[in-house]
């Protein structure tokens, strides 16, 4: 097939399979362009330097692939790309570099071609995930929430290193030596502003739960994941250990997306680590649901 044949009906199949999926654009002319008899595809090497705040999110060095898929047999397709891809990265990989991985982000409900990921040992890590305004969930508990001061750094801290390590098992998180001075940076930006973006939860004058959002223009660089103008994102929901369970995250929740709902904002975006049994649950519960899915080979070879 042609290319701009290809591109036409992966932008058509991705609109028919979820409204909220933004049009696909054209392949990056960056790194290799790849080819099948009904797909395409786009791969490039990134590479995170120490210091900078993205290394705990994700592994240090990136494969990175990015495809365009046609036809009926979209598994065949997509495996035919990734063989290609792993010819060329093989030899450019240390064998058992857990801090190295190949990554695929495919559209959650773009189902038919994710069989190709999984026999060649890719697993679905991470979610990002859509909420639109107005859905309501569970109501949460007792505890008080306030806004957080700048006399809450430590605390505030604390409990987003939290979220990190909870989250760090599950393969996409990676705690670096320079994580908690990164967060602790970011967090003593944020509460040294005017608009509150970062709340806390109380029992008994303790601190237990945080939950940190963006809104516009902050948020502004989710708009390349979602067909909805001005989308918000949850960047941080994190509870005490001895707390998880008893009501404080859907308390910190329904908060955050009343600031939210009240902006005027249509849809709220957070990512989430899919295998975590706490997150994965609640998010849904919530209104939540996927809308990308990152799947990951890590190391790339062992």
């Amino acid at each position: 097939m042609e290319p701009s044949a290809i591109a036409a009906e992966h932008a058509a199949r991705l609109t028919a399979l979820d409204p909220l999926l933004p049009p696909p654009p054209p392949l990056a002319d960056v790194g290799v362009r790849l080819t099948a008899e009904s797909g395409e595809a786009v791969a490039w090497f990134q590479e995170t330097a120490p210091g900078m705040a993205s290394r705990t999110w994700e592994p240090a060095r990136r494969h990175n692939l990015e495809v365009r898929l046609a036809g009926e047999d979209r598994a065949a397709t997509l495996g035919d790309l990734l063989d290609q891809w792993a010819a060329r990265i093989m030899n450019a990989v240390t064998p058992g570099d857990l801090d190295a991985a190949a990554v695929v982000e495919l559209p959650s409900r773009d189902t038919a071609a994710v069989s190709a990921l999984v026999h060649r040992g890719f697993v679905p890590v991470s979610v990002v995930a859509v909420r639109k305004a107005g859905r309501v969930g569970p109501s949460g508990s007792d505890v008080r929430i306030r806004r957080a001061e700048p006399s809450d750094l430590d605390v505030a801290t604390a409990l987003n290193m939290t979220v990190v390590h909870y989250d760090a098992p599950f393969g996409k998180v990676t705690p670096r030596e320079d994580t908690e001075e990164g967060l602790r940076n970011q967090l003593s930006f944020l509460l040294g502003q005017d608009e509150p973006a970062v709340w806390l939860a109380e029992r008994d004058g303790r601190v237990v739960g945080i939950v940190h959002i963006q809104l516009p223009p902050v948020s502004n660089w989710t708009g390349r994941y979602v067909a909805a103008p001005s989308p918000a994102y949850l960047a941080c929901l994190g509870v005490a250990e001895d707390e998880r369970g008893g009501g404080v995250g859907a308390a910190l929740a329904a908060h955050a997306h009343g600031v939210i709902d009240a902006a005027g904002l249509p849809v709220t975006l957070l990512h989430h680590a899919l295998a975590n049994p706490r997150s994965t649950p609640f998010w849904y519960s919530l209104g939540y649901r996927p809308l990308w899915t990152m799947w990951l080979r890590r190391p790339v070879v062992r």
